[in-house]
């Protein structure tokens, strides 16, 4: 489950546990709750996920359209490696910023 903290311009989500048909909806009216505010960035920190189905490759890919209608950058943080190869495969690593814990 996605956890929202919000500083200044910027609204971040935690999420956790397996990104599917099941989860999706929860994860998309949690990121629609931080683009209503309005951030110029917003980042999905990706470390707890555990994974991720087509679906919830569909949910991220709408969380980034959406955001970039408003002009809000996304950001996935510390996204696992098996999530980061499934991004590479896809050709999904070249549409989201993709950031690694150590370059935070």
């Amino acid at each position: 489950m996605p956890d929202q903290h919000q500083p200044d311009d910027a609204c971040s989500l935690a999420v956790s546990g397996e990104i599917d048909i099941a989860s999706v909806e929860d994860l998309l009216e949690d990121a629609r709750r931080c683009l209503e505010q309005g951030p110029q960035a917003m980042t999905l920190d990706l470390a707890g996920v555990t994974f991720i189905d087509s679906s919830g490759l569909g949910a991220l890919v709408r969380i980034r359209n959406d955001a970039a209608q408003q002009g809000t950058q996304v950001t996935l943080d510390r996204m696992p490696a098996t999530a980061r190869r499934l991004f590479q495969v896809s050709g999904l690593d070249q549409v989201f910023e993709i950031r690694d814990e150590d370059e935070a």
